[in-house]
């Protein structure tokens, strides 16, 4: 029983005041909680895109910022970006840039034939901790092609199971772009995933564009399911992946989360769910609960696919859920079974000012150890003696603990976890930016005034280094868009994340609190020995190489000189002839430039140059990483619907692609080796035309205009003719100021997507910007995001453009 002063003084605050030794236990505890339960993140890069919806020849302005504390800042110098194509996860486009200081500003121009369809930016800095890419970040982006595609395909069932063959049957109908029946197209098909390879074909399309391929329906299971057909007719190429159904699977998966870990016999619990179809997308939809074969309450999610509901188990009772939607196919969602003894712990929100509060309750009298921590640290800490079906309300003062994800671990008298609730702390301290135009309307070509102010806790202003983009709003994809303060402070630490249909995560209490609930336990798997704590192994993506004498190391140090542009620099192998070139060897101005690496020696002839490329290596990794499209949309057939057309069939994923190789010149050249073009309307490098087919290379001597009212005359490309001793590497990109237009010049139509991009603006205090619009109308937003010396911070307006 609990004494009478323990009756009274049910609110507890939690202090860290333990003896060394306890501190030592409690740390192999983070560790092991660390190692089997929610990792701490391992992305420490979050980049800014100026939109998410590009069209071929459209130019991409980016910002990358470092995250985390990291104590050698320096050693972080290059970031890698790649361009994915989400259909055969092929790398269409890879190029390096400069990080300094923990920031990384850049822009590339997408190709002019780059087909439409879905594709990832996978962004990644040189570092490896343990020979895996550190810093890692994706960015889905659509890419909407004026490029015709002559191939178009469409897949679905036409019979999901025959009794006497016990196969499947998939129809696949090509047509061309005119809608014209594609025959004889070269087909080949493969159906598994990863390395599960459960049936491969080859054939070519009839004279109505039509193809049957048979599946073994009875070994379909989800781990096998994939369909990959690629599709060839003369140079034309077209990938397409297709889910098959499988026999005797729910059209709907549903995952419990009792809070705290657990259903324990006799104690209430909330339960917090998540309903999903096949594909991963969020189902709004409503079931029963059971006790046995009695109906006991109803439950609904809400359009995240989230909700919860109360229960209180009984002993040798089984509990489980229908939805009316697959009532008819009498399949049960099972709850987990409960704990004869354990605890429940319960918090009202978990969204926290100054103080966190919970109520703890077990079925038996014991005792357990309470923890505030991050999964790195421990930041509160105390013991408690529980009686059994006494409800202990603790409150945790959180002055010690960081703003942002912390967790609540309850751990029994052997220190392993017995329930966990993760809060967000001090969400009152979420830094804000006040954003303001002079006005909320504005005409074509109209100059726009900006006013910013960034404050912190207690709205004291804060410095912030920020980037800042005004984009047309149909460019900016709510489902595909991520911001700052929700990266940092949810997505990276909670993966998978539901998507919010309205865009932002944060601001929204009642979603974070769905959340928290699903993702609030992680059924630790304690191991029977303590995990050692290792020091992570650093090393870097860089060029690295040997020269050998006749297929034989190096006696001596040979020299080696790069030349990028202007920067000439030189180096020297070691003894044995191994060499690393510094990332500050490879700085180029401009992009297209390449860097050119020799020898040092009259007779070169003798030696021979290997050396390794770092985007190769990185190439491997990110191809074999698994992707999952948000906005995926696909759909399982029943079994007794036996038939379906083409018409009507399954829609695909956006996959069009047409066939390239890595890092290739995608249409014809239409610049120089130098990168220099002169656009239909005599531009010299033209940012209207960057790329287009009808660009012509630039004549040394002639005069020029350049864009803004003023002559040029071109100088020349002083290109370097490649000679055998001489390899040419890929330079690290340097900032890229955006082109600003000239709203003068009436002649020349201003119709970027994109019209204000600053990469590097300081805010202190109230600050002000101001930048002219072009000659597109809509709605369109502005968005600034970036760092502070107290967090991240995020902002967005939307205004409307009218024609003059």
């Amino acid at each position: 029983m609990l004494s009478k002063f323990q009756i009274l003084f049910t609110c507890i605050v939690l202090l860290l005041v333990k003896a060394k030794a306890q501190d030592v236990k409690l740390d192999s505890v983070v560790l092991n909680i660390n190692r089997y339960g929610l990792k701490t993140a391992q992305s420490n890069l979050f980049v800014h895109f100026d939109k998410t919806v590009y069209t071929n020849n459209d130019q991409v302005w980016f910002s990358g910022y470092l995250l985390k504390n990291i104590t050698n800042l320096d050693q972080y110098h290059t970031l890698y970006l790649s361009l994915i194509n989400n259909s055969d996860s092929s790398v269409v486009i890879q190029d390096k840039f400069l990080i300094e200081k923990g920031f990384a500003f850049g822009a590339l121009t997408l190709p002019d034939s780059l087909p439409g369809g879905s594709y990832r930016f996978v962004a990644n800095t040189n570092i490896k901790k343990d020979k895996q890419p550190d810093g890692e970040f994706v960015q889905p982006i659509v890419i909407k092609s004026t490029t015709v595609n002559p191939l178009t395909a469409n897949v679905s069932i036409f019979k999901a199971y025959d009794e006497q063959s016990k196969n499947g049957i998939a129809l696949l109908k090509i047509l061309s772009s005119d809608n014209r029946f594609v025959e004889n197209a070269e087909i080949k098909y493969h159906i598994g995933k990863d390395k599960q390879t459960l049936l491969t074909g080859s054939a070519k399309s009839s004279v109505i564009g039509e193809l049957m391929i048979n599946f073994p329906a009875d070994k379909i299971t989800a781990d096998n399911n994939q369909l990959n057909v690629s599709i060839k007719k003369g140079k034309h190429i077209r990938y397409i992946k297709f889910n098959l159904p499988v026999r005797n699977r729910s059209n709907y998966q549903i995952q419990f989360y009792p809070e705290g870990g657990y259903l324990v016999d006799r104690l209430t619990s909330k339960v917090g769910f998540e309903v999903k179809d096949l594909e991963g997308n969020a189902i709004k939809a409503t079931g029963i609960l059971y006790e046995n074969d009695m109906v006991i309450d109803t439950l609904q999610s809400n359009s995240t696919g989230l909700g919860s509901f109360s229960i209180c188990p009984k002993p040798s009772k089984k509990y489980y859920v229908k939805l009316f939607a697959s009532e008819q196919e009498g399949n049960s969602y099972h709850l987990p079974a409960a704990l004869k003894h354990g605890a429940v712990l319960t918090a009202g929100t978990a969204i926290a000012e100054n103080d966190f509060r919970l109520q703890l309750v077990a079925n038996n009298n014991q005792k357990v150890h309470v923890l505030v921590h991050n999964f790195a640290d421990v930041f509160l800490h105390a013991d408690l003696i529980l009686a059994a079906n006494k409800t202990q309300n603790i409150r945790f003062k959180l002055d010690s603990v960081p703003i942002g994800l912390n967790t609540v671990t309850i751990l029994d008298s052997n220190y392993r976890p017995m329930a966990e609730r993760i809060f967000f702390a001090h969400y009152d301290q979420l830094n804000q930016i006040e954003l303001s135009t002079d006005k909320n309307e504005y005409n074509t070509r109209d100059q726009v005034n900006l006013k910013l102010n960034v404050t912190g806790k207690n709205e004291a202003p804060l410095t912030a280094l920020v980037s800042i983009s005004c984009t047309q709003a149909n460019r900016i994809s709510v489902v595909n868009n991520q911001n700052i303060m929700d990266y940092f402070y949810l997505q990276q630490h909670l993966k998978p994340i539901p998507s919010r249909p309205m865009g932002l995560k944060y601001v929204d209490q009642d979603y974070l609190n769905d959340v928290f609930l699903v993702k609030t336990w992680r059924r630790y798997k304690w191991p029977e020995e303590e995990v050692v704590n290792k020091k992570e192994v650093l090393s870097s993506f860089d060029y690295h190489g040997e020269i050998t004498r006749r297929k034989k190391l190096l006696t001596s140090p040979l020299g080696l000189t790069t030349i990028a542009g202007e920067n000439l620099n030189f180096l020297d192998t070691d003894s044995a002839g191994r060499f690393s070139i510094p990332f500050d060897h490879l700085l180029i101005k401009e992009q297209k430039t390449p860097v050119w690496l020799g020898m040092v020696t009259d007779r070169y002839d003798l030696y021979s140059l290997h050396i390794n490329n770092p985007q190769e290596e990185l190439t491997k990794y990110i191809v074999q990483q698994n992707f999952e499209l948000p906005d995926t949309r696909a759909k399982v057939i029943n079994n007794d619907y036996q038939s379906i057309t083409s018409a009507a069939g399954i829609k695909l994923k956006e996959v069009v692609i047409t066939k390239n190789n890595q890092n290739t010149d995608y249409a014809k050249r239409t610049y120089n080796k130098c990168g220099d073009y002169v656009c239909r309307n005599n531009i010299l490098n033209c940012h209207n035309h960057i790329e287009a087919s009808d660009n012509s290379n630039p004549i040394t001597g002639e005069t020029y205009s350049d864009g803004k009212g003023g002559k040029i005359t071109y100088q020349g490309c002083l290109d370097v003719d490649r000679k055998p001793n001489i390899i040419s590497l890929k330079g690290i990109n340097l900032a890229k100021d955006f082109y600003v237009s000239d709203i003068n010049n009436k002649n020349e139509p201003i119709n970027f997507s994109t019209v204000y991009w600053n990469y590097q603006m300081k805010i202190k205090g109230d600050t002000s910007i101001s930048f002219n619009m072009g000659d597109l109308t809509g709605p369109f937003k502005v968005i600034v995001q970036g760092v502070t010396d107290k967090g991240v911070v995020y902002g967005e307006k939307e205004i409307m453009v009218k024609r003059k």
